[in-house]
């Protein structure tokens, strides 16, 4: 039964039914189930973790047998740090929507707990979509509800330490990116004389702009990545600003050109980790001239910390690689970069999973082809996790193997690149699983949550607790 956010019967219901649902599972075949309504589609999950261990995970939902509109619905979930639901079963309902295909949407959480989603949203006009930005509190209320008047694609938010929070997506109108910065009540906080709604506008004459990632600083200013490309065919290059409080570039009105050394592929964003000192951490992977992964850490000033067009992870001619994870240690300013390995750019036929430690001065620390956690063989690895972890690096894929179903592994790796933890399974459910989603909490505690297909029709969404010494579970 679908749930809804309207009353406060509702809210209480929730809380109380929150005890029937167990703490983290300690069996890699018995993951526990977060959305599981038989036949329905429940797919993209993401994650938002609190500084007090509390976690929030949202995900989308197309149920046959609802009510009209059909279309996949946004929902929501709070865990406890022990890993109990908060709510009920199955989540609340955020929004009922229409849309019959799914893009990239948000969710982030701010400091006194709620949660902020933004999505697409065809409620006010369908079939048309404006973006909405919907802030929920730890109670499952719905605090407010903004609109944008502009369609746009895979709208992303982040949350000032203030309070207020940017909303960036992807416009239809002048191939741009438009961010919209909201106070803490949801009220647009820039107008124009007339009094509407003003968005900072990013565009270019001749060229497409499409939002990467967008993630807020601790001195209230926005990093905002891009894809900058002249159209469908043209080499897609990867752009990068920092937005002040009051609304000014801070990097130049020519942005920091992260990537313009060839071309990223058609329909990927990468995301950037931010380094908690105003500036960002990337990595990426190009298809031309070559399929390689690259490293970049862009300062809080703008500058390039490393050579124009980022630091290759690997100088193995022979070979290939994409699919990036990266994370990154304050302490010592090192990156590490995870990558898919191919045996060949053209075939693909062997795959395996490397690994590669760069430091603040763009050195690679484990040799000049990076350290091979899995070696190539005739498997697929995907959905690749890179989590900074005080004493190393927790790292997760997805594998799959042939002729058998998929399943999430995990190692984590010392400062040397060698093993803290030997490899170790996070889920052997014998269904195939995908859109793989990770988060730390400041204690450690690794949460990963994934779609999983069904056993009959649809998909159901997944979740498992690690713990920092890699056993399943809680703290």
């Amino acid at each position: 039964m679908n749930r809804h956010l309207s009353s406060a019967a509702l809210t209480l219901a929730l809380c109380l039914s929150a005890n029937a649902w167990s703490q983290w599972s300690v069996d890699p075949q018995k993951n526990t189930p977060l959305a599981n309504v038989a036949g329905a589609a429940q797919v993209q999950p993401q994650i938002a973790v609190r500084e007090d261990g509390y976690w929030w995970i949202s995900w989308l939902a197309l149920h046959p047998q609802g009510t009209p509109p059909q279309g996949y619905d946004v929902y929501l979930q709070r865990l406890g740090p022990d890993g109990r639901e908060q709510f009920a079963h199955q989540g609340v309902q955020v929004a009922k929507l229409g849309v019959g295909w799914t893009e990239d949407y948000g969710l982030a959480a701010d400091v006194p707990g709620n949660a902020v989603l933004t999505f697409q949203d065809d409620r006010p006009n369908p079939p048309q979509r404006a973006i909405s930005a919907s802030k929920i509190d730890s109670a499952g209320k719905l605090l407010w509800n903004a609109q944008t008047a502009h369609s746009g694609h895979a709208p992303h938010v982040s949350i000032l330490p203030d309070g207020q929070s940017f909303i960036g997506w992807s416009a239809d109108t002048e191939n741009s990116v438009r961010l919209r910065k909201l106070d803490a009540q949801g009220r647009p906080v820039w107008h124009d004389d007339s009094g509407a709604p003003l968005d900072f506008l990013l565009a270019e004459p001749n060229f497409t702009y499409a939002l990467a990632d967008l993630q807020a600083t601790a001195d209230g200013s926005v990093i905002v990545s891009f894809v900058r490309s002249r159209g469908f065919s043209g080499a897609k290059h990867l752009y990068a600003n920092k937005i002040s409080p009051s609304g000014q570039l801070l990097w130049g009105s020519n942005h920091v050109k992260v990537f313009e050394g060839g071309s990223l592929q058609q329909g990927n964003f990468p995301r950037f980790v931010a380094d908690g000192k105003g500036g960002a951490v990337f990595a990426w992977y190009s298809i031309d001239p070559k399929l390689q992964v690259f490293a970049q850490h862009v300062l809080a000033n703008g500058q390039l910390a490393f050579a124009a067009n980022g630091v290759p992870v690997s100088t193995d001619v022979q070979q290939a690689r994409v699919s990036p994870a990266v994370s990154y240690q304050p302490a010592t300013g090192e990156i590490t970069v995870l990558w898919t390995e191919l045996d060949n750019a053209m075939a693909q036929h062997r795959r395996g999973l490397y690994a590669q430690r760069i430091n603040a001065s763009g050195a690679r620390q484990w040799g000049e082809t990076g350290r091979p956690l899995r070696p190539l063989a005739l498997h697929d690895i995907g959905d690749l996790q890179s989590i900074a972890a005080d004493d190393g690096t927790l790292a997760f894929w997805i594998e799959t193997n042939p002729g058998q179903p998929n399943s999430i592994q995990g190692i984590k790796l010392d400062a040397a690149g060698a093993p803290l933890c030997p490899q170790f399974v996070v889920s052997t459910r014998a269904t195939n699983k995908s859109r793989l989603a990770s988060a730390s909490a400041p204690s450690g505690q690794v949460l990963l949550v994934w779609e999983e297909q069904g056993q009959t029709q649809g998909s159901d969404i997944y979740l498992q607790g690690v713990r920092r010494d890699c056993k399943l579970g809680g703290q």
